[in-house]
């Protein structure tokens, strides 16, 4: 039985750990400016306007657009649009149900590929981004139409 130096195994996996939090903050940071600027141009209420018919086709109310498009990219972002609907329309609204439940049910896509895809080093999954959006839109298909 060999013994290992557990404080050099320590550092070790520190700066591995370190590393990988270096490499991971650029696309991450990148993310967090593209959605800055979409807020701050006003490209976000134009999205939410243009989704409009889908969000009528899957069942769910237009005040849920914001949560819909957030979702995908980020979690605090789409908490903020969560705190909007529950502030203008209430918790126990349909928006605020159904926003409840989009936000239970559903992850940070790009955000969650960003960094575990990117911790790994795995550069290339054509089918990850469409599988997953598209799960995503089924589960929003499925509560518009329970809620």
């Amino acid at each position: 039985m060999t013994r290992a130096d557990a404080y050099s195994a320590f550092l070790r996996g520190a700066k591995k750990g370190a590393d990988t939090a270096a490499a991971l903050l650029p696309p991450l940071c990148a993310m967090l400016l593209m959605l800055s600027v979409m807020n701050a141009s006003g490209a976000m209420r134009l999205l939410t306007q243009l989704l409009s018919p889908l969000t009528a086709l899957l069942g769910l109310p237009q005040e849920t657009a914001p949560i819909l498009l957030l979702r995908p990219l980020t979690g605090s972002g789409s908490i903020a649009a969560l705190e909007k609907i529950f502030a203008l329309y209430g918790p126990d609204s349909r928006a605020g149900r159904i926003a409840s439940v989009l936000m239970g049910s559903s992850e940070t896509i790009f955000y969650t590929m960003t960094v575990y895809l990117g911790a790994a080093g795995v550069r290339r999954l054509p089918w990850v981004v469409p599988v997953s959006l598209a799960a995503y839109v089924a589960g929003a298909f499925v509560c518009g139409m329970i809620i």
